[in-house]
């Protein structure tokens, strides 16, 4: 993605980029949202639909995640491209429309597809969202911009479950809701619809979002993106053995997120006896407290272990965290206490938290500046087709294989123990040739400068 500086004539001072950075936050908001919302009717779609878990994995990861990755990197060209506010737009009409479309689904298939092109709306708002802040906040204020915006993950994880709990518990009271010309939907059908519009007010807010003056014309601002990209492609593969160990201990990382938070509500209702509505409260609670504790607390500490001189920093705190989520995740599903269970997965959402600057900034360290954009989105394209295109699905397949009313933890439990086998190892291993790595690419770009 190419961060280019604004003509004298483009807002960089005043309040109006914290407003951009406001709306772009809220659009972040609803993607999450429409994004988990099948996490929190899981349960209800799986008996309406008689699906097995292999099916509700796939709706839960692998549908949302083939689009949606499949997209990143075309589309942050684009973003370079075209007029980014309207990108957004078309993005945030694709996925909330069919979010609300997913309530007519009658099949596997038809719930499959709406997730498919859910994948692919929300696949225009990182690369946009990101160009754009970076032509309204100056390099000292970007961290802050890019901060507030960030900061829609946390509300749309927290409010997919708290609130959407709270909805689908009201819902589930009324019998579903009634719909003129159309009829009664059920509760998880209501739910659905209830995510799609939220889009609403967030369409209305961006029609005030600016557009910055680019001083070349679209067709030449494509083929000068198309070029970078293409030249940034070439870079990584160039350089693909030096980045392979963290890819892959990222991406297993993904995996051990995933797998937990895409099944939580389900082994919330299967191991302790919660009705969906309850555990997406539950859920939710714990999600925007633990959460944004185990993010802020893990960008600190791996701030602090590169100052004291820890050889692959990033590797050792993602080597540590899968640990954690084993024996956590392995605790909520077969404890018999619910609070000690709330306890655990408390501690879960604090380390799958812990874990992201790492798996974020540790792609960073490797690459030089001329293609960290272009690093980025492969890192998060690599970190997202892993955790959710392979961790759902892989549980509901080996639960499938297992059953018996433990067999969804027992699968939760064997893909994060699996995960444990790959990210240790590697990151044990790997630690010197990362930082060797990583000393070579300052040095590199201390050059630059």
């Amino acid at each position: 993605m190419t961060l280019r500086r604004p003509t004298a004539a483009e807002p960089r001072t005043g309040g109006y980029k914290w407003y951009v950075a406001a709306v772009l936050c809220c659009a972040q908001t609803v993607a999450i949202i429409d994004r988990f919302v099948m996490v929190l009717v899981s349960e209800p779609v799986r008996a309406d639909l008689r699906l097995n878990d292999t099916q509700l994995g796939l709706l839960q990861g692998t549908g949302f995640a083939a689009l949606y990755c499949g997209f990143a990197i075309p589309l942050g060209a684009l973003a370079d491209a075209v007029n980014r506010r309207n990108l957004i737009i078309l993005g945030l009409v694709v996925w909330s429309l069919s979010t609300a479309m997913a309530a007519a689904s009658t099949s596997f298939a038809t719930l499959f597809m709406a997730r498919i092109f859910v994948g692919m709306g929300e696949a225009c708002l990182i690369p946009a969202g990101m160009s754009l802040l970076a032509t309204y906040f100056g390099p000292s204020e970007l961290g802050r911009g890019t901060a507030i915006m960030g900061l829609g993950a946390n509300f749309g994880y927290g409010l997919a479950f708290l609130a959407g709990g709270g909805v689908l518990a009201a819902l589930e009271r009324a019998g579903g809701l009634h719909v003129p010309g159309i009829g009664l939907l059920a509760p998880w059908k209501a739910a659905f619809v209830f995510a799609g519009v939220l889009a609403a007010p967030v369409l209305i807010l961006l029609g005030f979002v600016r557009e910055t003056r680019r001083a070349e014309p679209a067709k030449n601002r494509l083929s000068v993106s198309l070029a970078a990209t293409g030249q940034g492609l070439a870079y990584l593969a160039r350089n693909l053995g030096g980045y392979d160990p963290f890819l892959l201990a990222a991406a297993m990382t993904a995996v051990t997120g995933y797998a937990m938070t895409s099944w939580s509500s389900s082994l919330m209702v299967r191991a302790h006896g919660l009705s969906p509505a309850a555990a997406g409260e539950l859920i939710g609670l714990v999600g925007v407290t633990a959460g944004p504790l185990g993010t802020l607390s893990g960008g600190l500490l791996l701030d602090r272990l590169r100052r004291w001189g820890v050889e692959g920093a990033p590797l050792v705190i993602m080597a540590g965290g899968s640990l954690v989520a084993l024996l956590t995740v392995a605790g909520v599903g077969y404890v018999a206490s619910l609070p000690l269970a709330i306890a655990l997965f408390s501690l879960f959402v604090f380390e799958s938290t812990f874990t992201l600057p790492s798996a974020y900034a540790g792609m960073q360290f490797l690459t030089a500046d001329g293609f960290r954009g272009v690093a980025a989105s492969f890192n998060m394209m690599v970190y997202t087709l892993a955790g959710l295109g392979v961790g759902p699905t892989a549980v509901g397949m080996i639960s499938d294989r297992l059953q018996g009313p433990r067999s969804l933890a027992g699968g939760l439990t064997l893909v994060e123990a699996a995960m444990v086998t790959v990210i240790v190892p590697t990151a044990l291993l790997a630690r010197r040739s990362y930082e060797r790595r990583a000393i070579g690419v300052a040095a590199e770009n201390t050059r630059s400068i």
